[in-house]
């Protein structure tokens, strides 16, 4: 099976502004965005929504739900869905490394929404500040991914998110539009030493709108790229 993994630290920076604790993901009832998958052939592989709700409390400190849904890039089918816990204080986002998406390309997520598989996510809550600039160092986090089929423990494994550093900030196109973007760079670490080098990119009132990820020598993984926001 090829790399499962990549951090999707697709979340945050946040900044008091509309009455919102959070100025880059605005925690906002039914705010949806959309994004295509890619392999490393650059074929789409799925496309994904990500659908705000369950919005409550305000200004400084607020909480939502983060629906997420995963469809078939050729035939259109639901993959999987989930729903991830998020929570804004004092202008940072908190969310647990379970709400990383595992990126699989849509034959893995198929074949083990057939076979009975599972997977668990445990491990350090991620933080994101507000005030990001260019060279920026962000602290390093730890999680566990165990992959289960029945009572038979498939893999259990410790990753590690290191060297996470805002590198750039540039504007970025894609057909959801042109944003004013920070390009925040980290290589994700198993326990074997093994590297999977990662970028994101966010844009205020936006979020994320690319990511990508890289084997240790820079040969593509996948790719994921905001298509639309509907507000």
């Amino acid at each position: 099976m090829k790399p499962l993994f990549t951090a999707f630290l697709s979340l945050c920076f946040c900044v008091q502004i509309y009455g919102q604790c959070n100025s880059f993901f605005p925690l906002k009832e039914n705010v949806r965005y959309e994004y295509e998958m890619f392999d490393k052939k650059e074929k789409m592989t799925a496309r994904m929504t990500h659908t705000m709700k369950n919005i409550s409390g305000s200004g400084g400190t607020m909480k939502a739900t983060l629906a997420q849904e995963i469809f078939d890039g050729k035939k259109g089918d639901k993959i999987s869905s989930s729903e991830l816990n998020w929570a804004c204080e004092n202008g940072t986002l908190h969310f647990d490394l379970a709400s990383m998406n595992l990126m699989m390309d849509n034959t893995q997520q198929m074949n083990m929404a057939e076979s009975g598989m599972s997977i668990d996510v445990t491990g350090d809550q991620l933080d994101l500040p507000s005030d990001l600039e260019v060279g920026q160092k962000l602290k390093d986090v730890s999680y566990t991914v165990k992959m289960t089929m029945g009572t038979v423990t498939l893999m259990n494994r410790t990753f590690t998110v290191k060297d996470r550093k805002v590198e750039t900030r540039e504007n970025l196109t894609t057909p959801a539009g042109t944003f004013d973007c920070y390009k925040v760079t980290f290589i994700t670490e198993d326990e074997k030493g093994r590297d999977q080098k990662s970028s994101v990119w966010y844009a205020k009132e936006a979020g994320m709108i690319k990511n990508e990820n890289f084997t240790d020598d820079g040969k593509l993984i996948t790719r994921q790229l905001l298509v639309k926001i509907a507000k």
